[in-house]
């Protein structure tokens, strides 16, 4: 062969290599076939975490609606009573009978109350506590000053947390008169 001819089979033969690099096709390949098997993997583990989030608000919906009927049938006793009440006073009238029988059913309303861990506050007398009262008035008196002199509304605690505050006048303490210097 002459050097021209050998010249022109290498060229060639280089031009194959370039035209076709078998090994960067199949790794192409294998990229995009691994990006698809990726993408679809985070497509599934999305509609499945979509599916949690759903049946997870329904079972707190549905343990939700479990707690409201135990608290109601603590209290359908009491209703129970006071509906037996009613009808008691408007058969026979007796009024003795009938307050008698509310204060049963306080006393019972009171037993549920403390066997769901409620407490009232105790407010009368005792220092201003903001996080446990609230103060509708403040009033001259011969209390100290913050100290709680009337309630108007009992506040109640349960498991140490404050479900409604106390409503309550504080003592702004004595009055100062006219004739005290200032």
């Amino acid at each position: 062969m002459s050097a021209k001819e050998k010249k022109s089979k290498n060229s060639e033969l280089e031009a194959e290599k370039i035209i076709e690099p078998q090994p960067e096709v199949s790794m192409d390949a294998d990229l995009s076939q691994e990006l698809r098997a990726t993408v679809d993997r985070l497509q599934r583990l999305q509609a499945e975490f979509e599916n949690y989030k759903k049946r997870a608000l329904r079972d707190a919906a549905v343990q939700e609606q479990r707690v409201m009927d135990r608290i109601i049938l603590d209290f359908l006793p009491l209703y129970d009573n006071l509906e037996r009440a009613f009808q008691s006073l408007s058969a026979d009238g007796d009024i003795e009978s009938f307050v008698s029988g509310i204060e049963l059913v306080f006393g019972q309303f009171n037993q549920v109350l403390e066997g769901k861990g409620v407490a009232a506050i105790e407010a009368l007398g005792k220092p201003f506590d903001p996080e446990l009262h609230e103060a509708m008035l403040s009033v001259s008196s011969d209390a100290e000053k913050n100290v709680i002199v009337e309630e108007f509304i009992p506040g109640y605690t349960r498991d140490e947390r404050v479900l409604r505050p106390s409503r309550v006048a504080v003592s702004q303490g004595p009055a100062l008169s006219e004739e005290e210097p200032q």
